[in-house]
C-alpha cells in the first residue's frame, strides 16, 4: 500500500510539473550575456532609436521644396512722380505687384501711365508739347547683401504724342518702344533708392538718355 501511494505521489508531481509553462526568461543568466533576453531586446529597441534618429537627422538636412503659392510674400508697390513748373509739368504713375521668393530674389509685373507737357519758344512763337505714355513691364530685384538692390526691368510703352503752336495747329504721332531698364543702388527696408539706366536708348524711350533717379517702395 505505501508503494502505491508513493508511486501516486510521483505521478501528481510529474504531471504538475509538465503543466508548468516553460520561458526562457526563466533562466537565469548573467546580464552581459549574450543569451540574455532582456539584454536582446535592449539591443533591438536602442537600435530601432539610433535609425529613427538618423532618419529624422538625414529629413532635417533635406533641402525643403515648396512650391505652394504663399499670399504673405506678395509685395505691392508704386512708383509715383509729380512735378509742376512754368514750362514744365509731369505726372507719373506705376502700379506693382511683386512677389519675395526669398530674401535675395523678388520678381513681379506692373504697368505705368505718365503724363508731360513742356513749352518751347521760338522767337515770339511758343509750342507745347504733349506726351503720353502708357506701358507694362516685368521686373527683378537681386539682393546680393540685405542693403544693395539690383534691378532689371524690360517694359513696352505706347506713346501718343501731340504739339500745338500759337495757331492752334496740332503734329500728332503715336509710337511703340520698347525699353530695357536696368538699376543698381541701396535698399532700406522694403524702399530702394536707385540710379536706372535704360539699355536701349531709343529716341522716343519715356526715360532719359543718360543716368536717372527713381525711388520705389513695396508693402
Amino acid at each position: 500500500m505505501r508503494k502505491i501511494t508513493i508511486t501516486l505521489l510521483l505521478l501528481v508531481s510529474l504531471v504538475s510539473f509538465s503543466q508548468e509553462p516553460f520561458r526562457y526568461d526563466t533562466i537565469r543568466v548573467s546580464d552581459n550575456d549574450s543569451r540574455n533576453i532582456h539584454q536582446l531586446k535592449n539591443r533591438q529597441q536602442a537600435n530601432t532609436a539610433t535609425q529613427n534618429r538618423n532618419r529624422a537627422r538625414v529629413q532635417a538636412n533635406r533641402p525643403s521644396v515648396n512650391s505652394s503659392f504663399d499670399p504673405r510674400k506678395l509685395r505691392y508697390g508704386i512708383n509715383f512722380g509729380l512735378n509742376f513748373s512754368n514750362n514744365y509739368s509731369l505726372f507719373r504713375l506705376a502700379p506693382q505687384v511683386g512677389y519675395q521668393f526669398n530674401k535675395y530674389v523678388m520678381t513681379g509685373v506692373g504697368v505705368s501711365y505718365y503724363h508731360s507737357k513742356r513749352k518751347y519758344y521760338y522767337d515770339r512763337d511758343q509750342v507745347t508739347h504733349y506726351n503720353n505714355s502708357l506701358g507694362a513691364n516685368a521686373f527683378a530685384y537681386l539682393y546680393p547683401v540685405n542693403f544693395i538692390a539690383f534691378s532689371l526691368q524690360p517694359e513696352l510703352n505706347y506713346i501718343w504724342r501731340s504739339s500745338k503752336d500759337n495757331i492752334g495747329e496740332f503734329n500728332k504721332t503715336d509710337v511703340l518702344v520698347p525699353s530695357v531698364v536696368i538699376g543698381a543702388g541701396l535698399r532700406f527696408g522694403r524702399a530702394h533708392a536707385m540710379l536706372y539706366y535704360d539699355l536701349v536708348q531709343d529716341t522716343n524711350s519715356p526715360y532719359s538718355s543718360g543716368l536717372f533717379y527713381g525711388i520705389s517702395v513695396y508693402f
